[in-house]
């Protein structure tokens, strides 16, 4: 796999810090893999530190990754993630709220932590 994942957790929300070349196959067995951290710990909240995760190929990409977290996210789990400005076009993220999941991206991490708590 081409993703690799590191978890932690905050008081209220789970980190996962999710590194590599984002590729369809790769980033679809990734949002699982959040999926089970946070079903093992109990947790509703998750923060997505996507700093290090490359850019995709192509937009497909982004709507296969929005369908995946708007299928595998759903209420009452929250996702805010953040990513560098220049990597984010907000295609997912649309794809995914389309599809009823409340998720967003941001570029910087505080904004991540205030919207996913709020």
């Amino acid at each position: 796999m081409s993703i690799s994942l590191v978890f932690t957790q905050a008081p209220n929300y789970l980190i996962a810090k999710i590194t590599g070349e984002w590729k369809i196959l790769d980033i679809s067995k990734a949002i699982d893999d959040i999926k089970a951290e946070a079903d093992k710990r109990h947790l509703d909240l998750i923060l997505l530190d996507a700093i290090e995760l490359s850019s995709p190929r192509d937009e497909m990409i982004r709507f296969a990754t929005g369908e995946k977290i708007a299928a595998t996210f759903t209420f009452p789990r929250k996702l805010a993630g953040f990513a560098p400005r220049e990597k984010i076009n907000r295609f997912a993220e649309t794809v995914a709220i389309n599809r009823y999941a409340n998720f967003r991206i941001f570029p910087d991490e505080a904004d991540a932590i205030e919207w996913l708590l709020a």
